[in-house]
Parts: C-alpha cells; sequence; structure tokens
C-alpha cells in the first residue's frame, strides 16, 4: 500500500490511461500506483489536520507549533487547504468507484462483493 520508487513512474501511466489518453494498461496489481499515493498522501494529510487543528485550537498552548505553521493565520490557512485536500479526494475517489461498476460501490459501502457463482462454473 505504501508508494515505492516504482509508483511515482507508474502514476503518468495510470492517470493517461484513467483519462484515456493512452492505451498502454498500468500493470496489474491490487493497487496500482495512483491509489498508493493517494491514500497515502490522506494519512498524511491527517496527521496535518491533527497539528494545524491544534495550532488554532491552542495558539497559546501551542505557541511553538503555531510559530512552526507560519502564525494562526498561516495555520488556519494551511488546515483549509487540508480540508479542501479531503473534499477533492473524496469527489475523485467516488467518481472512480463508480466508473468502475456498481458492483464495485455497492463492495465499498457494505464490505461485501457479490459474484454471480454461474459465471464460474463451465
Amino acid at each position: 500500500m505504501v508508494p515505492n520508487r516504482q509508483s511515482f513512474r507508474e502514476l503518468l501511466i495510470v492517470v493517461l490511461h484513467d483519462l484515456h489518453l493512452s492505451r498502454v494498461a498500468p500493470p496489474p496489481r491490487k493497487f496500482n500506483a495512483a491509489q498508493q499515493l493517494a491514500y497515502t498522501s490522506v494519512i498524511l494529510m491527517g496527521g496535518g489536520s491533527l497539528v494545524t487543528g491544534l495550532a488554532i485550537y491552542k495558539p497559546v498552548q501551542f505557541a511553538w507549533l503555531t510559530t512552526l505553521l507560519g502564525g494562526y493565520e498561516w495555520a488556519r490557512f494551511e488546515h483549509f487547504a487540508l480540508t479542501v485536500g479531503y473534499v477533492l479526494f473524496f469527489l475523485l475517489h467516488i467518481t472512480q468507484v463508480i466508473r468502475a461498476g456498481w458492483n464495485n460501490f455497492r463492495a465499498m459501502v457494505c464490505g461485501y462483493e457479490l459474484v454471480d457463482v454461474t459465471e464460474n462454473v463451465r
């Protein structure tokens, strides 16, 4: 799940393929490079939200942290920018899941995937 050196190289292939600008398919894996980078960045954004939230919530008690973030106004701006990042991640994530098909969307919401058993029987 954590990106490696190859993830950064494969990111362009995944993006071009998803935008239908390239026919070169990304390597088949459980999580492609774009997913690895997106999910890892959301985890890092969570840490950033925690830090900026503390700096906004208690600017006097965490004066060193507020100063490190550039002051109270900058901490507020950074916290807001992270919120915008969450919204963008959510919209892109839902769009990708819906594009993958209804069964995939249902699996994301319910937690399990329905598989037609008759398709696998020969």
